[in-house]
């Protein structure tokens, strides 16, 4: 018998409060706080694509090794470091269904400036808005998964990375995507961008893609050529040019 979706992952234990370091269990989409304050809706809206087509025990087969990292803290509040791309995906196609969680660390003990500031010191937090502007008061932070706004450069730099223009370094791999889009969002100009006359932060690389496809193969390529120019080394999972 097929699961329902409130019952994928249900075999793992409920995360509360006081979860230990380590544990892995479950949480509702709705109970992880974000971390970042903005997503890629180009790379959101292909992973939303896939998991519409996934039935119950496929997805679960997909989540288990996708395990999402949280941080317990500010008075039992559960904070998702990483799979923020993830969790809007799971939450536009499937709606408030539980995820498997892993407990990265237990800081139910720290609050307000002192748990931000211990967020900071290990970069699990970036308190910049869709528009690159920042550091924020973490206080600005979007509160549910649903609220995250769209990054274009966001999405700019994740379809540089599928096109092997750099590779995700296992040691600098949270945010890392966020450095390489501050890099281009000052190299790469769209000309939709100087044209959009409204709802411009909802516009995305497909959206200009349709609208104007020679100007989009021009910057793409633009921006992959910047990804191997000697401006861009030193960003995480940089490979430069062969030869």
């Amino acid at each position: 018998m097929a699961k329902k979706s409130d019952e994928v992952c249900g075999f793992l234990p409920k995360i509360d409060a006081q979860s230990p370091q380590g544990t892995l269990g479950r949480l509702k989409l709705s109970d992880l706080k974000p971390t970042q304050n903005a997503v890629g809706m180009d790379e959101v809206n292909v992973k939303v694509a896939k998991i519409k087509e996934k039935s119950d025990s496929a997805l679960e087969d997909y989540l288990l090794p996708r395990t999402v990292p949280v941080i317990i803290g500010n008075g039992g509040q559960f904070y998702l470091i990483d799979h923020h791309h993830l969790s809007v995906s799971l939450w536009r196609a499937k709606g408030d269904m539980e995820v498997p969680v892993l407990v990265t660390r237990n800081w139910n003990s720290i609050a307000g400036k002192h748990f931000w500031k211990t967020m900071a010191a290990n970069n699990w937090v970036y308190p910049f808005d869709a528009m690159g502007a920042g550091p924020n008061n973490p206080s600005t932070l979007k509160q549910h998964v649903k609220d995250l706004d769209n990054d274009l450069y966001r999405s700019l730099s994740w379809l540089v990375r599928e096109g092997y223009g750099y590779v995700k370094d296992p040691n600098n791999a949270i945010f890392a995507e966020f450095k390489w889009g501050s890099f281009f969002r000052t190299r790469v100009i769209f000309a939709e961008q100087l044209t959009c006359k409204k709802n411009c932060m909802e516009m995305t690389l497909e959206d200009i893609r349709q609208a104007d496809p020679d100007d989009y193969d021009e910057k793409i390529g633009w921006a992959r050529y910047l990804a191997s120019s000697p401006e861009a080394a030193g960003l995480p999972g940089f490979v430069g040019r062969s030869g």
